[in-house]
């Protein structure tokens, strides 16, 4: 599930024309955090120039109801974007 995961968000990424970006998805500590959790909207915001939330909402419209298994994409924070199965 990790790297449909990755591998979407790469996809939004080439879009963006966005390369070599060191992001993580990992485990929430909470289950109320969702299943998988990623920091890219945080780390790509400042070279979009973009609120990281903003960016995060960029991405949430981009893969929702777009990765097999993911019942939904939320946002989270400042910026976390959290993905439940």
């Amino acid at each position: 599930m990790e790297s449909r995961i990755r591998g979407a968000i790469e996809g939004v990424l080439h879009k963006l024309s966005i390369t070599d970006v060191d992001f993580t998805i990992e485990h929430p500590p909470e289950l109320s955090q969702g299943d998988y959790a990623t920091n890219i909207a945080m780390v790509i915001a400042q070279r979009l120039r973009k609120n990281p939330r903003e960016v995060a909402e960029e991405f949430r419209s981009s893969l929702e109801g777009k990765i097999d298994s993911v019942a939904s994409v939320e946002i989270a924070g400042p910026g976390f974007i959290n993905f439940r199965l």
